[in-house]
């Protein structure tokens, strides 16, 4: 199917080749008849103009056409041969583009604020299914505790025991765990789709900024219909690229996604300053006043849950404490220094991850375009998009053919 596809395309490539040749040549040939015929017939002085000055917009027109894809009769013009040469500097630059455009740490946050993680995760813990789980382990520890001890002492108790229990675990590692522990259901690929399609997204609202720097980085000198084809394949590649990403289990960027991932799991366990950097925000988590106050209302809840109904612990038990899971998550909501000390934690992990592995998404871009054939490459986007650029190379003698009749004109009435 592509095949044929491909064979359609190079059928109406060549035909639109000749087209533009054949038209050229027709110039040409009535250039020199007029310039015969003008000794003789002077009014024949503003076809010659014409045949001229479109000689001249046809072959100025074919030079920048056939510049992008290969040097003019083999001549090695400066500034020539544009896509074979500079692939690799292209592919290097649309790499650099993504890292500030796409994973910048700006781009990350807005967007992390823009879905409102905590909020979801604090609406989860008030109304979701959790609060059951959380409930049915919370009443067997805490149910043989009830009598021993005063409020006070529990209090004191459930506030010394979590921040001493928090104060034991190394936060990164443990993430590292935690990250291991779901990549071995194999979710990767559910971490990779939705990378699909946030990419996707951010590709269409930023089409205008890719077009913008593609003209930056080619010569001043080619017409802007050019670059703008040459934007609209780019998109279209990469979004080939994104759907082939999504629909190939495996695909290549599967396997480095998930070299990524593991390299980053292993530095949360390993690295001995990003366990550093967990620690300091383990510390500041803990000096919040509101763990001491969330321990003793957690308790309260649950002691007079369990007093009033210590005969049928199965089920009421179950429901205090699902209500208190629920305030806890109602707290998050209400509470706008907690919401704000949690959702800057949340932002700075991902501010770390974006300076620690952005890079090397840019880098992955870069290599992936540098291993591409520049020969094949160049004849690949010249199969896709050169049809269209033959369009340029007529106008191209229209217009220059017209200018020269209206420059032929004014030079006779100037005289």
């Amino acid at each position: 199917m592509q095949s044929q596809l491909n064979t359609t395309r190079q059928a109406e490539l060549d035909r639109m080749k000749l087209i533009a040749t054949g038209l050229l040549a027709g110039v040409a040939v009535l250039f020199v008849a007029t310039l015969l015929l003008e000794r003789s017939y002077a009014w024949v002085g503003l076809i010659r103009a014409f045949a001229e000055a479109a000689m001249v917009g046809a072959l100025a027109d074919w030079f920048a056409v056939t510049a992008l894809f290969r040097h003019p009769l083999g001549l090695r013009i400066p500034h020539t041969a544009i896509i074979p040469r500079r692939k690799d500097s292209i592919g290097a630059s649309i790499g650099r583009f993504i890292e500030d455009n796409f994973l910048s740490e700006e781009v990350l946050v807005n967007r992390l604020r823009a879905q409102h993680v905590l909020r979801r995760a604090a609406l989860t813990l008030s109304q979701g299914e959790l609060t059951s789980q959380i409930a049915r382990h919370a009443t067997t520890a805490l149910s043989s505790a009830l009598g021993l001890i005063n409020d006070t002492d529990v209090q004191a108790l459930v506030e010394r025991s979590l921040i001493a229990r928090v104060e034991s675990v190394q936060p990164a590692p443990l993430l590292g765990r935690g990250l291991a522990a779901v990549l071995g259901g194999r979710r990767q690929p559910e971490l990779v789709y939705e990378l699909v399609r946030i990419t996707s997204r951010l590709l269409d609202e930023n089409k205008a900024a890719i077009r913008t720097k593609i003209r930056q980085e080619t010569p001043w000198w080619l017409p802007r219909t050019v670059d703008r084809h040459v934007s609209e394949r780019l998109f279209d590649t990469v979004e080939a690229a994104l759907q082939a990403v999504n629909a190939d289990p495996n695909h290549p960027f599967h396997d480095r996604f998930n070299a990524l991932l593991y390299d980053f799991i292993e530095r949360l366990q390993h690295d001995p300053a990003t366990i550093a950097r967990g620690e300091e925000l383990k510390a500041e988590l803990i000096a919040n006043p509101i763990v001491r106050d969330f321990s003793a209302s957690l308790w309260l809840d649950i002691k007079a849950a369990l007093l009033a109904q210590s005969s049928r612990p199965d089920s009421t038990l179950q429901v205090t404490i699902e209500r208190a899971v629920r305030q806890f998550g109602e707290l998050l909501l209400n509470d706008e220094a907690l919401a704000g000390k949690a959702d800057r934690l949340i932002e700075r992990v991902v501010v770390y991850a974006s300076r620690e592995y952005r890079h090397q998404f840019g880098q992955l871009v870069a290599h992936t375009v540098s291993r591409w054939d520049a020969d094949a490459t160049s004849r690949k986007i010249e199969l896709q998009i050169g049809r269209d650029l033959q369009f340029i190379r007529i106008n191209g003698t229209v217009v220059g053919g017209l200018a020269g009749l209206v420059i032929y004109c004014v030079s006779l009435l100037l005289k």
